[in-house]
């Protein structure tokens, strides 16, 4: 009921409101204000990124914008990923020029004599299943036979040097192994035997190939000086 008779002067439209809302109608009011204010202050303090959904897992501090985890390799992968970076050019090594026994027959020759100095070859494979290799080692030369198959050492004989061909040997600045990648480009053909020699007063391997050409192979610079 409104009580307009306790009003000695003129009710404002203000008046009239606040006779006319019921307990109520305030007990309404005050439940609406206080549910705006917690959502504006939920709103406030909540994340730019969306809210999960019901039932997905969320891990703290992840967000869409995380970047993906590195990607680790496995040990194999680490391990042919290592074998890889150790496979290089192996040029100034005997094995360089592939599987002919000369190159294999030169490598374990300076296995045993690592200061050695190639002075001498053969391949006597096709009749007697062997490489014949002379290595100076400094103060004497050792003639060695070298099985074609298996590369190992099977004689060995001090064979005595003489001025001539220690000089010659003490003038190699160049691996073998170079050389006689340089006489079969050269040539076209595989190696056959070689031996140290002069040509026009300069010390070369001499290389006779498969082929039947022969190839002189400068020792100081590498380069070919002749060819026939």
């Amino acid at each position: 009921m409104l009580s307009l008779w306790a009003w000695n002067g003129p009710m404002s439209t203000e008046h009239i409101i606040q006779s006319t809302r019921s307990p109520l109608h305030r007990s309404a009011f005050g439940i609406l204000s206080v549910t705006a204010a917690a959502a504006m202050t939920l709103a406030a303090c909540a994340p730019d990124d969306e809210m999960p959904e019901d039932g997905e897992d969320v891990t703290p501090g992840q967000n869409e914008d995380s970047p993906e985890p590195e990607f680790e390799p496995t040990e194999e992968e680490t391990e042919e990923a290592t074998d890889d970076a150790g496979t290089g050019d192996d040029t100034d090594t005997p094995e360089a020029g592939g599987d002919h026994p000369v190159y294999q027959a030169i490598e374990a020759a300076l296995a045993e004599y690592p200061d050695g100095v190639i002075t001498e070859f053969e391949d006597n494979t096709d009749e007697d299943g062997y490489v014949e290799v002379f290595v100076y080692d400094g103060s004497t030369e050792w003639e060695l036979e070298v099985d074609s198959e298996t590369f190992e050492i099977i004689d060995t004989e001090d064979d005595g040097i003489d001025a001539d061909d220690e000089e010659n040997a003490q003038a190699v600045q160049i691996d073998i192994a170079e050389a006689l990648q340089t006489a079969e480009s050269e040539s076209g053909g595989e190696p056959k035997d070689g031996e140290l020699d002069t040509e026009d007063g300069t010390v070369v391997w001499e290389f006779e190939m498969t082929n039947d050409a022969e190839v002189y192979v400068d020792v100081t610079t590498g380069e070919v000086v002749r060819t026939s």
